[in-house]
């Protein structure tokens, strides 16, 4: 898989996973650890598409915006998402774009009210603050093409996200959000073995699709 491509969309498979220490400015922020929870929506919830889909630009990447979520948009922080299934992959997606792509003044406060405390987001933050990103991407931005609900909880949704590159290629990020200070929040595992952004053959034939820009 071409590097360039994965750092596009999954810079978090080089940066959520290196570094044992987080940078200063995301100690601040205490631990809120998620309760136990019970499944509850019915397969087809899981499975309906987001309504009211618009595309928004964030640094060269559309990303979707729809009923669901988010609802706050401030600066390069997005917020307000539905704690439904839906709202979890549209706060899955966000995060990790945000997170990946955010600028040298914007990844900081992405870190502290998107991602959700702990090691994980301790060893993303060290590994941003060792690089430098300045401008947004130019040209040859992936697209998003929809998700994947491999468990949806309450308290924790684990999802795949689908992307297409210019080359035609497909690629498989798996994340996983929690609902934390009442809204979904990206959480980066602590002791990742291998990288979530994937080549893929083909999207899964169950896609949710978004609305086509």
């Amino acid at each position: 898989m071409n590097p360039t491509r994965t750092h596009r969309l999954g810079a978090i498979a080089v940066l959520a996973f290196t570094g044992p220490i987080a940078a200063a400015g995301l100690c601040a922020c205490t631990s809120d650890d998620t309760t136990s929870s019970t499944p509850t929506p019915s397969s087809a919830a899981i499975t309906s598409p987001p309504t009211g889909v618009v595309w928004q630009p964030f640094q060269g990447v559309e990303l979707p915006v729809a009923d669901q979520g988010p609802r706050d948009i401030e600066g390069p922080v997005a917020g307000g998402f539905d704690r439904s299934p839906a709202g979890a992959a549209l706060a899955a997606i966000h995060a990790t774009v945000r997170m990946s792509i955010a600028t040298d003044s914007q990844w900081a406060v992405i870190g502290q009210q998107m991602l959700a405390p702990g090691a994980g987001r301790d060893a993303w933050a060290t590994a941003r603050a060792q690089i430098s990103i300045t401008t947004a991407i130019t040209g040859g931005a992936p697209k998003i093409l929809g998700y994947k609900v491999i468990r949806y909880m309450l308290d924790a949704t684990d999802i795949e996200v689908y992307s297409r590159h210019p080359d035609d290629s497909v690629t498989r990020n798996t994340t996983q959000v929690v609902w934390q200070r009442e809204d979904w929040r990206l959480r980066l595992p602590d002791n990742p073995t291998t990288s979530p952004v994937t080549a893929v053959a083909a999207p899964p034939a169950d896609l949710v699709v978004f609305t086509p820009r």
